[in-house]
């Protein structure tokens, strides 16, 4: 099969990752794939900039979508209808289809003349413009509600009316195939404006022959890393620099465990390399390889985030053998079990965040090691990307013999 996939980037943003290693997997397995971007962060061939790019553009493009409030109507993509590796493609799969690139009613003449699979990889298609309604309730008009004008991607003025018609307009004339990364957003997507449409849920998948358990000693070694510590990794940037990881809550744990003499803290993903006390912070890690290092040295992952759909961040951990400790939130809890590989604590409950971490560092070894074993079985069995691209090709196959 020939596949065309849309996102905006490549390497970077968990929708970018998941793209990137299924246009890897599918061809590995025979198939010829072109993912087109917005931005372009490797040096693959097969990925193609749907338009020039560079910081100037797209820091004027973003001014003027957030004072115009609307990041719909803006970026001509219906020359992609005219390009070669469009005309070849079986499937057009979109993933990540805002953040100023896309002209969304693009969707409505691509899905005219090819079979279309769109992967929602937040709540962005079924709300106004943000990517996380959080507690929001669903609106009459099958729209769940931003609770903020400043949840990304952010609008300067309520033109949320304007943005819901355009989307249901879009909609009522396209045709398309969802999926979804969890049961979760599925529910969501079921209860929304698009609850009439097909939709699949296909977890997201990771490299297992990157993100597998290595020595626990010997890592810590060759990352300088202490030998007599439960070490616990966060990947949430501390302060409010991303408030949706929960950063201000990995702070409270943190000063909670401070002078605890059991735990010391690996912050991975801040802006510069340091020590103090019982925390280390790590600049941001690019190479996987070293990424998996971390995780392979670590007890457990702290991972507070309070929106989230199927996070690669557990997925690599848990491949790796990590219990993980995480607020109960979106498709969280299809990873996480709660005290069989892991703790779920109460939404945005700090305290009960903090037992968790509690629960794990007095837990025997030999259940710590029961943990570990699971959830890297539970990896294996359900969440690579060799099981991921399977079901994805499957799905190829269905929508084009019915398209």
């Amino acid at each position: 099969m020939n596949i065309l996939q849309i996102n905006t980037a490549d390497i970077k943003g968990g929708a970018g990752k998941v793209a990137y290693c299924l246009q890897n997997e599918l061809e590995k397995q025979g198939h010829r794939s072109t993912l087109l971007v917005s931005r372009k962060y490797s040096h693959d061939n097969n990925i193609k900039l749907i338009r020039p790019d560079n910081n100037f553009r797209r820091r004027i493009l973003k001014k003027i979508t957030y004072y115009l409030a609307n990041d719909l109507d803006f970026f001509p993509s219906e020359h992609i209808l005219k390009i070669p590796e469009f005309k070849n493609a079986d499937i057009v799969h979109c993933h990540n289809l805002h953040t100023n690139y896309f002209d969304l009613s693009t969707l409505e003449r691509i899905s005219a003349v090819k079979p279309v699979v769109w992967t929602f990889h937040d709540m962005w298609p079924i709300t106004a413009h943000c990517a996380h309604s959080f507690d929001g309730p669903l609106k009459e008009n099958g729209f769940f509600t931003c609770p903020s004008l400043d949840i990304y991607p952010p609008i300067a003025w309520h033109n949320e009316r304007y943005l819901e018609r355009k989307k249901d307009k879009i909609y009522r004339k396209s045709k398309f195939h969802i999926v979804t990364p969890s049961k979760w957003l599925a529910e969501k997507t079921k209860e929304s404006i698009l609850k009439d449409s097909p939709l699949s849920v296909i977890y997201n998948g990771i490299d297992t022959s990157v993100f597998s358990p290595s020595d626990r000693l010997k890592s810590r070694k060759q990352l300088d890393l202490p030998l007599d510590k439960n070490i616990i990794l966060i990947v949430a940037k501390r302060g409010q620099s991303n408030p949706w990881k929960g950063g201000n809550y990995a702070q409270e744990a943190i000063e909670a465990f401070r002078d605890d003499s059991r735990a010391f803290f690996v912050d991975l993903g801040g802006d510069t390399n340091q020590n103090s006390n019982n925390i280390k912070t790590v600049s941001y890690i690019s190479n996987p390889t070293i990424l998996a290092k971390y995780y392979s040295s670590a007890d457990m992952l702290l991972y507070p985030s309070i929106a989230d759909n199927c996070p690669l961040v557990v997925l690599e951990a848990m491949a790796c053998g990590l219990p993980v400790i995480a607020f109960n939130t979106g498709g969280i809890p299809e990873l996480v079990e709660h005290k069989v590989n892991g703790y779920i604590a109460k939404y945005k409950n700090a305290n009960d965040l903090k037992s968790g971490m509690d629960y794990l560092l007095n837990l025997h070894p030999q259940e710590v090691e029961k943990m570990r074993r699971y959830s890297t079985e539970k990896i294996k069995t359900g969440f690579t990307v060799e099981k991921m691209t399977e079901q994805y090709i499957d799905l190829y196959k269905k929508i084009e013999i019915n398209f």
